[in-house]
């Protein structure tokens, strides 16, 4: 049995170790990996469920922020159309399109940011004691 978890251990070490060469992993997993210890042996599988959850929210709220840029989307089409028609002139036009659209969609997020952060910080002005 002992033999089999120090198999398993290597077998993970060697795991973490492919990841930071890939750069799927940064050396700061190792830092995270020391703060593990008898007292928290889990501290680790912790931090990964964490990490993944809050990943996934963030990554379904980008992509939802995302679809909401349809124009920047459809100017992006336009600018690979007119690419792929060789067409030269369609493609500076395209590519002026994409440029406006990006800058209203930008300004646009940036708008929404300010309010969320208005509201967040409205809510928490609210909850502390006067």
């Amino acid at each position: 049995m002992a033999a089999k978890g120090k198999d398993l251990s290597q077998q993970l070490e060697e795991l973490i170790s492919s990841l930071q060469e890939q750069g799927i992993l940064t050396d700061y997993f190792d830092d995270i990996k020391e703060l593990q210890d008898e007292i928290n042996p889990r501290f680790v599988d912790e931090i990964i469920t964490i990490f993944l959850r809050v990943a996934e929210d963030y990554r379904a709220e980008l992509t939802r922020n995302l679809n909401a840029c349809g124009l920047v989307s459809l100017a992006c089409q336009e600018l690979v159309d007119a690419s792929e028609a060789n067409n030269q002139e369609g493609c500076l036009v395209a590519l002026e399109n994409v440029n406006h659209e990006y800058l209203v969609a930008k300004e646009n997020l940036n708008r929404i940011v300010g309010m969320e952060c208005e509201i967040y910080d409205m809510r928490l002005c609210r909850k502390q004691p006067e």
